[in-house]
């Protein structure tokens, strides 16, 4: 298909070839060492756009560099100055020039933009060891339970869109912009459509962010990979410079960055989304774009240089499926298996200690805590749970248990913070439950003990020397 840049825009690009202004080598990377300039520089009353869309900040950022250098990842020779797994990241893939392909024209109120669709169907699509279908045996109480957001005990992700972004920086305002929208949603016919909004030039970017305003506002709900804290600021940024009403107040949004951190956190060397998709999914992606190379395909398509635009559109399509399987696997994970049977992948200790800490009564916080206890769950998490099990053990009044829970956590460790808890539940189980004032007392002195030896705040220090006090005084009588 043709680009829609208009001659305008092509002879400006063309001239500052000629004048030795081609795409800086570090024009993306500009973009996100500095997007306070970026934001002034686009809000500025005296730089205004020219009629192509192609805004004077821009125009000088593509005319920095002189001849021959060349942008991270951009054309056929990286610069030699790029982090060495990046260049290899961008060795591995070949340039195009002109458009990327597939793309189709798309009209809206606001102008017209272009976009690559794909529709794939819901039975025979995999990714990685799951079938696209799981999304169907989804518990939408999870995504609740595990956010701690209500709203999203009704969400069905047959029913919601899927976010992921490419922007032009890190930054945010006017002067970065969101060139590429990935979205993917399900039609009633079984069908996942993955769609890839994307601006030929800067002028569509109103046109894009409209469409994109349109899908989220009919969707049931938004899901997104830590999107609540990057993907729609950017885009609530520029829908409201671009006179765009944003969309996602009224949307439930499952962010799954946090609840999967939660299920995982430990176990793996990060919480990136591929670092999920591969130890969850079992989807390993056969070659990746990095995102830090993104940018900078972008300015070269732009300024009519080799690009790399074909590495990102497979990035985002694979970011935005990826997400939908894993809202699929995060419904699941109190049941902890598989629509098949099959056990749920991931740390099964970590992820009783999610659902412990997350439980909506203290009968099942015990039994998550205990559950997580026997799976031989390690460091804090261990401390937490023992505490945890203990202590809904005897507030359930379950006398014979909780003092066992009590003296096993106290022989493993009787000098840690997690102690002082435990030796002042010990003491509440002793006076209340058993009548055992003197031990109780004891308990209690123990309790002040390890919490000032410890540094614990001074309003525990003050809780236990307040016990110690009542007891004693009690005993007295």
């Amino acid at each position: 298909m043709g680009g829609r840049r208009t001659p305008d825009f092509r002879a400006r690009l063309a001239r500052l070839r000629r004048e030795g202004g081609a795409v800086g080598s570090r024009a993306g990377e500009a973009a996100a060492a500095d997007p306070d300039a970026a934001a002034t520089d686009g809000l500025d009353p005296g730089a205004a756009e020219a009629p192509s869309g192609m805004p004077p900040w821009l125009r000088a950022r593509l005319q920095r560099r002189g001849p021959g250098a060349a942008a991270p990842g951009a054309g056929a020779t990286p610069g030699a100055d790029m982090d060495p797994a990046l260049l290899r990241a961008a060795a591995a893939w070949e340039t195009t020039t002109g458009d990327p392909a597939d793309l189709a024209e798309v009209e809206c109120v606001r102008g017209a933009f272009a976009a690559r669709e794909q529709r794939l169907p819901l039975a025979s699509t995999r990714h990685g060891d799951w079938d696209l279908s799981e999304i169907d045996h989804a518990d939408p109480a999870a995504f609740a339970r595990l956010t701690g957001d209500a709203a999203l005990s009704a969400l069905d992700l047959r029913g919601a869109v899927f976010l992921d972004t490419e922007t032009s920086g890190l930054g945010g305002g006017a002067g970065v912009f969101v060139y590429m929208v990935g979205l993917g949603w399900f039609e009633p016919d079984g069908t996942y459509v993955s769609w890839q909004g994307f601006l030929r030039d800067p002028g569509e970017e109103p046109a894009l962010l409209q469409a994109v305003a349109d899908r989220i506002g009919a969707a049931d709900g938004l899901v997104s990979f830590f999107g609540k804290s990057f993907d729609r600021h950017r885009l609530e940024d520029k829908m409201r410079i671009a006179g765009v009403t944003p969309p996602f107040d009224a949307r439930p949004h499952l962010d799954l960055f946090h609840p999967l951190r939660r299920l995982t956190r430990g176990a793996f060397r990060d919480a990136r989304l591929q670092t999920m998709e591969r130890e969850l999914l079992r989807f390993r992606r056969e070659r990746d774009l990095p995102g830090a190379l993104a940018p900078a395909a972008w300015f070269d398509y732009l300024a009519g240089r080799p690009h790399r635009l074909e590495g990102v559109f497979l990035h985002n399509h694979e970011d935005v499926l990826s997400l939908a399987v894993l809202a699929a696997y995060l419904g699941r994970a109190e049941v902890e298996e598989r629509a098949s049977g099959a056990a749920l992948p991931g740390p099964e200790a970590r992820r009783a200690v999610a659902l412990a800490e997350t439980a909506p009564d203290r009968a099942e916080a015990r039994a998550w805590a205990e559950r997580a206890l026997a799976r031989d769950v390690a460091g804090e998490d261990r401390r937490r749970m023992q505490v945890l099990a203990a202590e809904s053990a005897r507030l359930a009044g379950d006398v014979d248990a909780a003092r066992g829970l009590y003296r096993a956590a106290l022989e493993e460790d009787a000098g840690d913070r997690a102690a002082v808890r435990l030796f002042r539940g010990a003491s509440m189980l002793l006076e209340r439950a058993v009548g055992d004032g003197e031990n109780a007392l004891r308990m209690a002195e123990r309790a002040l003990e390890v919490a000032r030896r410890v540094g614990c705040p001074a309003r525990d220090v003050a809780e236990c020397e307040a016990r110690v006090a009542r007891l004693e005084l009690a005993l007295q009588r």
